[in-house]
Order: C-alpha cells, then sequence, then structure tokens
C-alpha cells in the first residue's frame, strides 16, 4: 500500500472541503483571500473557524493572507492578553480575554479598547523552527476547548515557560526523521504546519479541529528521543486525517463514530472506532523509523537505551492493536486494505527485531512512556 503517493490529491480533497465550507459561510470570501493559493488553506486556525458557529473570529484569522486587509477589526486577547495573529504576530497587552480593536494606518498597528482609549502593546514576530514549521507561542481563544483533562474539563496549558526549553530538541528530531526516513519525513512537512509545545493535560495530540498542527505536551527531562517518538506519532495522525478525510466512511461496515467498546464489547476499550484505528497508523511510522535509528546508532549511552524501550513499548501497543481489530466482518473493501497494511508491517518488524523486542519488559509502561519505569524494570 502506498499512501506516500495518495497524499497529496488527498490534502486537495481536504483543502477543497475547507473552501466550501468557508464559501457557505462567505460568499465574498475568495474576494478578500486568494482561492488558489492552497497554503492559505493550510492554516489550522481556520479549521477551528468552520469547526464553531461565530463568524466573529474571521477576521483576525484571515487578516495576513487577505489581498486587501481592513483598516480596522476586532481582535481577541487571550487570558495572558496576547493576540495571535497568523502570518502577523503576536500583540501582548494588559487586556486579558478581552474584545478590542487592531488599527493599521500607514503601516502603524495600534489597538483600541470599547471606548476608543488606546492600548499599550508590545509586538512580537512569528518564530520559525526548522524546515519553516511555525512554533505557536501561545493559547488561541479557539483551541482552548482541545485542552481538557480525564474529567472532560477545560484546562490551563503552560506553553510560554515550556517552549523554550525544547526548540533544539525538536529540530533535532525533525533533522534525524529528515536523515533517516526521507519519504516519512516528506509527509510530515506537507502535514504539519504549526506547532505547539506545553507542559499540562492532555497528552500529545493532534485534532482535526486544529488540521495541520501538532501538540506536544513535554516536560523538562524531555530531550531529542521524546521529540522523535511524538513528532512521528502526532504526525502520522494529521497524514491520516488527510488520508481518510473522504474514505473514513468507506473503512468499516458501522458507522465510524461507533464506540470501540461497541465493537468489541470490553467495556474497557474507551473512544470511538476510526480514533482507534488510527493508533495502528501511528505505530507503522513510529517503529518504522525507530527501527531504521537502532540499526544505524543514531544514538548513543542513555538516549539509544530509551529509543530501544520507546521501540519494544510502541512495538507491543501495535501487537495489541492489530491483535483488537483482527475483526473481518468490520470491514469494507478500504478498511481491509489498511488493516493488511498494518498488520504486515508489523509482522515484518516483529520478524526482524523479535529478540530485541522480547527481551525488554515494557508490561508495567502507562500511556506515556517513562524511561524511569523501564531503566527500574530492566536493570
Amino acid at each position: 500500500m502506498n499512501f506516500y503517493n495518495d497524499f497529496d490529491s488527498c490534502q486537495g480533497s481536504v483543502i477543497d472541503s475547507l473552501k466550501l465550507l468557508l464559501y457557505k459561510r462567505h460568499e465574498n470570501i475568495f474576494d478578500r483571500i486568494d482561492f488558489q493559493d492552497d497554503a492559505i488553506y493550510e492554516e489550522p486556525l481556520l479549521y477551528a473557524y468552520v469547526t464553531q458557529q461565530d463568524d466573529i473570529w474571521l477576521d483576525p484569522i484571515i487578516y495576513g493572507f487577505e489581498k486587501n486587509p481592513k483598516d480596522k477589526i476586532v481582535v481577541f486577547s487571550n487570558k495572558n492578553g496576547i493576540i495571535y495573529i497568523p502570518k502577523v504576530g503576536y500583540f501582548h497587552t494588559e487586556k486579558t480575554a478581552e474584545k478590542l480593536y487592531l488599527e493599521k494606518d500607514n503601516n502603524i498597528f495600534s489597538i483600541k479598547d470599547e471606548k476608543n482609549v488606546e492600548v499599550f502593546f508590545r509586538y512580537e514576530p512569528l518564530h520559525f523552527l526548522d524546515e519553516g514549521i511555525e512554533l505557536v507561542k501561545t493559547q488561541h481563544p479557539l483551541f482552548e476547548n482541545l485542552f481538557k483533562n480525564s474529567s472532560d474539563i477545560v484546562v490551563d496549558a503552560n506553553i510560554d515557560k515550556t517552549y523554550s526549553k525544547h526548540i533544539s530538541h525538536f529540530n533535532t528530531a525533525l533533522k534525524v526523521i529528515k536523515e533517516n526516513n526521507y519519504d516519512y519525513f516528506s509527509l510530515i512537512k506537507k502535514a504539519v504546519k504549526k506547532v505547539m509545545i506545553y507542559e499540562g493535560e492532555p497528552y500529545s495530540f493532534a485534532a482535526i479541529q486544529a488540521h495541520n498542527m501538532i501538540f506536544l505536551n513535554a516536560h523538562d527531562e524531555n530531550d531529542e528521543v521524546f521529540f522523535l517518538d511524538h513528532i512521528l506519532h502526532e504526525g502520522a495522525h494529521v497524514i491520516f486525517n488527510t488520508l481518510t478525510y473522504d474514505s473514513k466512511i468507506e473503512l468499516f461496515t458501522v458507522p465510524f463514530k461507533t464506540n470501540l467498546s461497541t465493537i468489541t464489547k470490553d467495556e474497557n476499550d474507551h473512544g470511538e472506532l476510526y480514533g482507534r484505528f488510527h493508533g495502528m497508523f501511528t505505530q507503522s511510522n513510529i517503529n518504522q523509523c525507530m527501527e531504521i535509528c537502532i540499526d544505524r546508532n543514531v544514538f548513543s549511552g542513555k538516549q539509544h537505551r530509551e529509543l530501544l524501550g520507546r521501540f519494544s513499548s510502541n512495538m507491543n501497543r501495535f501487537k495489541g492493536g492489530v491483535e483488537k481489530f483482527n475483526i473481518p466482518t468490520l470491514y469494507k473493501a478500504k478498511g481491509e486494505e489498511w488493516y493488511h497494511f498494518f498488520s504486515n508491517r508489523y509482522n515484518d518488524l516483529y520478524n526482524r527485531k523479535k529478540e530485541l523486542v522480547n527481551y525488554f519488559d515494557v508490561s508495567n509502561q502507562p500511556y506515556v512512556f517513562s524511561y524511569e519505569i523501564f531503566d527500574q524494570t530492566n536493570p
């Protein structure tokens, strides 16, 4: 199965769908932004915009892309008083979670409040990591509801004290992927336009409501090996969302949003069918790249040992997914094709690396890999 060849046309379908949704809401939208420039329609906030109902967010999202930007637009500061405008930058103010007005006269910005009183601000330009991936340094109000804890309550993520510690880790991990698995790197480069690095809840994730973006939950002790694992993992979610954007309704003999527990009759199987099916695509790509890095001794010392642990743990999870989804009656033709690709990829990897995979005990690993637990269990 060569999904690499399918990606561009699938990405085109996603973009066409977004353009249609935007047009249905704003018939003049293509007078304002270039219909032909597909890079505009890779903006994650546009996906967040079309998945909610309030039109007030459009102007600040497309401001940096407009052919003829308005002289004055409504903008919104977040809980830290920061206004983030794609393609433009950050405006730091003392006004938290407030509706404000951004004006531009002779290329000079000013901000005013509801009473037309000037608001002091500090401008900060956008920050780009390697390969042109933008590092998003603050929370946008439309992304807040993606950050929920285990009780489904929206929580604050610590962004501004986290990202600066990990810029070099991210860039190094991305370079490792580029040098050791170029084909897959090329998909990540097409699919992932922005990244947010934070600490808190939830676990690292990607979401169709912020398509083309990954959210990485990193802690002080995390380094390049963590970022290798998680760029591969969350990048795979964006890629698979793209590859199956149109075809997800053709994967299964039941609706793709069916709870997995309904299929397996196991109440411990949380999540929806399609979301859990994603997991095998992530493991297909994480483990393939990790195997190459192990064989080439890309890392040394503790980092190499951590890579072995992460590979073993991921292979364990991959095996569980392949076994759980071995339900022939579940699939239509496209779903069956994907499942056979996943199971064949697992078997190939396992047959080459079974001694390594079976050497380590990773049975007590939590959802997020813990090197400390791995080290204690495998002295």
